[in-house]
Order: structure tokens, then C-alpha cells, then sequence
């Protein structure tokens, strides 16, 4: 084990707030070696863009993970997270630093697998059953999520994770952003409930809210 007084920050705000910057620059404060795991995709020109942006001012010293799209069908059900994490323990123990970005991101893709837009067409809300089931897979994923999270803060891993906060506008008209919203709110929490810092952003700028 790699005992060190690691810990595990958690960044939240809205879109360009300002999050995932200064996620980078924390990393870059407490080490040079640092593991990037992304959990975007490239649906568009415009994500395409972003992510392209977001590589190129990543420092060639770091290493990167990516959730491909067999990864959130294979990786959802067989632990992606927990592979990366095993990964970089054994193998590269030169790296002090995690940084994920974002889960916001990681959610949708999961929550697209169960096609609600679809299954919500012609319906204001999900079956009991069915909400149930869906509830169920996607928040133990999460949950083994925190819980990989902190087993590497105990072998010496600092973890940073950005995440979008989506609680503080409107109710979503679309029951499927209803959802989403919920499923973030819930996960944000969890995450939150585990970190030992974690900061709120808005226009670029961060207060510590624990």
C-alpha cells in the first residue's frame, strides 16, 4: 500500500464555470505525473472541437484514459473504474494524481444506453418497476464509483472529480431532463459525501463549500 495523506476533491459548477480548469491546475500543484480519465465523446463537430482543445493543453507527462463506446456498455457492467484505478496502482505508481472530467458526461452516456427518450415519448413517467431497475443499475455503478474512489485515496491516490451542478435552473419541460437532473442531483451528493474538499464555481470563481 501507498499510505500518504491523499484526498479527494470534489469541483462542481455549471458549464464554463471554470471547474475543470482549475481541476488541471490542482492537479498540476500536487504532482507532475497525473492519470486523466475522460469520459467524453465525440458526437458532434463541436465535442469534437472541445475534446481536441481539452488534449492539447494537457501536459505530455500525464497519462490519459478514455471511456470508449464499448466501455460504457462492457465497462458499466464489469468495472471500467476499477481497471483504470488497478492499473495505474500496479503499474504506473509514479502517478500521484487522478483527475476525472467530468461525470456529468459519464451520466448522460449512461443513462442514453436505456433509450428513456424513447420510453418517454408517450408516457410523463416511467413504470415504478422500470424506474426501479434502471435506478438500481445506474446508482450501484456510481456507488462502486465512490467507493473505488476512496480505496485509491487509501493507497496514496489524490482523486479529483468534476462534475456539472444541473440542480438550479428551471424544472426541464422533458420528462427524460427531469431525470438526468434527479440522477445528478443524487450522484453529486454521493460523491460530495466522500470528498474531503469540495468547491463550487461560478464565472471562474471557486468557494469551498466543505
Amino acid at each position: 500500500m501507498r499510505y500518504s495523506l491523499a484526498k479527494i476533491v470534489l469541483l462542481l459548477g455549471g458549464v464554463r464555470s471554470g471547474k475543470s480548469e482549475y481541476g488541471e491546475r490542482l492537479a498540476l500543484s500536487l504532482s507532475d505525473r497525473v492519470a486523466y480519465i475522460a469520459t467524453g465523446i465525440a458526437v458532434d463537430e463541436e465535442m469534437k472541437r472541445r475534446i481536441e482543445a481539452h488534449k492539447k493543453k494537457r501536459p505530455g507527462s500525464w497519462k490519459t484514459y478514455e471511456f470508449g463506446e464499448d466501455d460504457i456498455e462492457t465497462g458499466f457492467r464489469t468495472g471500467k473504474f476499477e481497471r483504470i484505478f488497478n492499473d495505474i496502482l500496479e503499474k504506473h505508481t509514479e502517478i500521484k494524481v487522478v483527475l476525472v472530467d467530468c461525470i456529468t458526461n459519464l451520466l448522460f452516456r449512461i443513462i442514453s444506453r436505456y433509450r428513456l427518450d424513447r420510453r418517454l415519448d408517450t408516457k410523463e413517467v416511467l413504470e415504478a418497476e422500470e424506474e426501479a431497475k434502471i435506478e438500481k443499475e445506474i446508482l450501484s455503478f456510481f456507488d462502486n464509483f465512490v467507493k473505488t474512489i476512496k480505496d485509491a485515496k487509501e493507497n496514496g491516490l489524490n482523486v479529483i472529480v468534476v462534475s456539472n451542478e444541473v440542480g438550479l435552473g428551471i424544472v426541464p419541460f422533458y420528462p427524460l431532463g427531469r431525470v438526468f437532473r434527479d440522477f445528478m442531483g443524487i450522484i453529486n451528493k454521493k460523491i460530495a459525501q466522500e470528498s474531503d474538499e469540495v468547491y463550487f464555481f461560478i464565472a471562474g470563481l471557486g468557494q469551498r463549500l466543505k
